[in-house]
């Protein structure tokens, strides 16, 4: 091996190290929401490519020795890994929602080949080598945790979101940073036993073009898209402007429940409110960029902008409740996601008991996240809603059944990337052929913000508070 390889080697496995220090702490500055991010598919598409390079140079390293079990052992991780990072990508963007079944058993496979491969170098012919052995010990110690997390994520699927998940899935994050740094010290101490040798050409070969090419490259990505996401989690950190000043006339609360679950809440009240009066339930469920603990940021819901306009809330006297999800957490209808709903259905009739609220007038909206919350909670709660918006989210055709009887109005962006319009259009086909009349609008040339179509769709809230149960549930 040549001193060029090494050094070369040394470059990818460095800017590996730096790509994956930054994703770890942006997941502790944003979250588990941090895939949701606008840049953040580019980046984890580059972060990818980066990272397979640096595999590339460890991988001929193994062939050259020969270490033959430890690079066969390489080249099936290498294959999972390379497998699952095309399905992820594929669902971020999105290419295509068909393979995203499988990404679950994809990452059991991958976190299996890993677990193999950290166990190879430890315990074969490389395990001689100290920095080796280490790579590999860490290597088992990872893949292991990341399966002990998975299966502890699924069992907390059923139950209440658990900070202590999130916190350690940040930890793992960042001590996946180990190996690549035991192996750039394993490159610099070949590098520097062997000595320099006179150039023999001064023209540099098609291969140390490319290889240069691709290190330009590298780096220019990196920075650029490493900014943009920066930029974006930074910003994501602190609650929308818009958010701010609503929070100024909705109460701020938290409800209890008797098992000691808590769900942190805000609300308005009608203007004038008579408690000998009966008035709508308004609840808007929030999307991805809402998550969190501020019982803030989740007033930057469309709908509650636009009921908290003194005209609005003259002409449409209601209660109107915005709660919000935990960090790793949702509204319900997304698989292996923890679900919220329980919680919410017992704050609202907590809210029913407390205030005068007409229970023949309940209403749900939402948009993306909040947009499968609605469809989700129209559909497991039959008979609750009188009228549900459901924004650029997806429900569950096998529970249209449950649905026919609710009063639909659902919008959707025709080049929506994040959620793909069939989300929609599937669930309100399958009304339809129930026997229900959801009313749909599909918006052209619009994205996943609705924002601009809903500004101009007239009398959408006229037709919200118009509607009405025929009885008392």
């Amino acid at each position: 091996m040549t001193q060029k390889f090494y050094q070369n080697g040394i470059f990818f496995l460095g800017l590996t190290l730096l790509v994956g220090l930054l994703q770890s702490w942006l997941f502790v500055t944003v979250g588990p929401n941090l895939p949701t991010l606008p840049s953040f598919a580019n980046f984890f598409l580059v972060a990818n490519l980066i990272s397979f390079l640096s595999t590339g140079f460890l991988l001929r390293y193994f062939y050259e020795q020969p270490y033959r079990v430890v690079f066969w052992t390489g080249i099936f991780a290498f294959s999972t890994a390379l497998l699952r990072a095309v399905v992820l990508y594929c669902t971020l963007v999105p290419l295509t929602r068909a393979f995203e079944p499988y990404y679950l058993p994809l990452l059991f496979l991958d976190m299996g080949a890993s677990l193999l491969y950290g166990a190879s170098l430890a315990v074969s012919r490389t395990g001689k080598n100290y920095w080796l052995k280490s790579a590999g010990l860490a290597y088992v110690v990872l893949s292991a945790s990341t399966l002990a997390l998975l299966i502890w994520s699924l069992k907390a699927h059923m139950g209440p979101s658990s900070s202590n998940l999130i916190r350690a899935e940040q930890w793992l994050s960042f001590a996946g940073s180990i190996p690549p740094l035991l192996v750039i010290g394993l490159f610099w101490q070949k590098h520097s036993h062997i000595h320099a040798q006179p150039t023999q050409s001064e023209t540099p070969t098609w291969p140390e073009l490319l290889l240069d090419a691709a290190r330009f490259v590298s780096v220019a990505a990196f920075l650029f898209l490493g900014v943009a996401l920066s930029s974006e989690g930074i910003r994501a950190n602190y609650p929308p402007k818009e958010a701010l000043q609503l929070a100024q006339i909705f109460e701020a609360r938290t409800f209890t429940s008797p098992r000691g679950d808590t769900l942190s809440y805000r609300l308005l009240k009608p203007l004038d409110y008579d408690s000998t009066q009966t008035y709508p339930l308004v609840i808007s469920l929030h999307g991805g960029a809402g998550c969190g603990s501020d019982n803030i940021r989740q007033l930057a819901n469309w709908e509650v902008q636009q009921l908290a306009e003194p005209g609005a809330r003259n002409k449409y006297p209601a209660f109107v409740v915005v709660p919000q999800c935990p960090l790793g957490s949702s509204w319900g209808g997304l698989p292996n996601v923890v679900a919220r709903d329980t919680v919410f259905f017992e704050l609202m009739h907590a809210l029913e008991h407390e205030f005068a609220i007409d229970t023949n007038r309940r209403y749900v909206a939402g948009g993306s996240l909040g947009g499968y919350g609605t469809w989700h909670f129209i559909g497991t709660h039959p008979g609750v809603f009188a009228a549900a918006l459901p924004f650029c989210g997806g429900g569950d055709p096998t529970l249209a059944k449950n649905m026919v009887d609710v009063a639909i109005w659902a919008f959707h962006g025709e080049k929506d990337r994040n959620v793909p319009v069939e989300s929609s259009r599937n669930v309100v086909r399958a009304i339809q052929k129930a026997g229900g009349h959801p009313r749909y609008t599909e918006f052209e040339d619009i994205g996943h913000d609705l924002r601009p179509g809903l500004a101009t769709t007239p009398g959408l809230f006229d037709w919200l508070f118009a509607q009405k149960r025929q009885r008392s549930q």
